[in-house]
């Protein structure tokens, strides 16, 4: 969890996601919805210096979006809106803004689903609820200005939670593949996630698996036209005979179950769960980090 804010520290907090459907800010392309707001408001700071250097962290560049959020898993990503460079550009009020940024960036996030928790001082922080509590954060100001010269609203920080802590519906529009354990459980994605691989490198029919955490998690890939063969230590395999020691993680996605050999292994074998004989040998990378530049 990264705040937890109790009834009595919101006091004083403005909430104002049913007020705006009353002042013709919401509509029904609008990012935010008209639904009750949290129980006990975030009432931290609504403006924190932001890092821009290489390696800082979610929380670091994140600014105070971050200090919104309520994850039960570490945050996973975050950043600030850009306005200089002629795609995002400045809006009349932090419902447009937020789905102005949205349009424009390419951000893996939900469309829409957003209320507005709390208006103080210029700045508005839209929030992505789940069960009462802030997976994603954004914090709108309205003092931004644009590559048109022009000054609004728009969006300074964003913050969001791992992908495992949204709903199950919001998978098909996110980036990541989020698995689940052998109970059902979503996993987090700092513990195994996939992904397709980028179009402009035409990877797109290549499945890029990582388990374990970072820095240095396990990289396997399902690359079934060998493109990449010179960066693999083995290859794929539709049909493959699962090694004796291999191992069952409990992690599935897809109707398949991630079975792995003990210490360094050449390959992660994937095991369908309702025929157990259908086996496919994903390779594992010569060095981890293999991506499209």
């Amino acid at each position: 969890m990264v705040r937890r804010i109790t009834a009595a520290a919101a006091v004083g907090v403005v909430v104002l996601a049913l007020s705006l459907g009353g002042c013709g800010l919401l509509d029904n392309d609008s990012p935010v919805v008209k639904r009750d707001p949290v129980a006990s408001p975030y009432s931290g700071p609504m403006q924190v210096d932001a890092s821009t250097r290489d390696r800082a962290s979610v929380m670091e560049r994140s600014g105070a979006a971050g200090q919104a959020l309520e994850c039960d898993y570490p945050p996973s990503d975050g950043g600030a809106g850009d306005y200089g460079d002629g795609l995002e550009s400045v809006q009349n009020n932090p419902a447009d803004a937020l789905g102005n940024w949205l349009d424009q960036e390419s951000v893996d996030l939900p469309q829409t689903g957003y209320v507005i928790e709390r208006e103080d001082d210029g700045r508005a922080l839209l929030s992505y609820d789940v069960a009462g509590r802030t997976k994603i954060a954004v914090i709108a100001a309205d003092d931004i200005r644009d590559y048109e010269d022009d000054t609004g609203w728009g969006v300074e920080s964003w913050a969001r939670c791992d992908p495992a802590e949204l709903p199950a519906a919001e998978d098909g529009d996110s980036f990541y593949d989020v698995w689940t354990d052998a109970d059902g459980h979503r996993v987090p994605t700092s513990q195994v996630r996939s992904f397709p691989g980028p179009e402009h490198c035409d990877w797109q029919d290549i499945t890029f698996l990582y388990v374990g955490p970072d820095p240095d998690p396990h990289q396997y890939l399902r690359d079934t036209t060998d493109e990449l063969a010179d960066v693999l230590r083995t290859t794929y395999a539709d049909h493959a005979v699962l090694p004796e020691d291999t191992k069952d993680t409990g992690f599935q996605h897809n109707g398949q179950e991630l079975w792995l050999q003990p210490g360094d292994p050449n390959a992660a074998y994937l095991v369908d769960v309702e025929d157990s004989s259908h086996v496919e040998r994903w390779p594992a990378t010569k060095q981890a980090g293999v991506a499209c530049a």
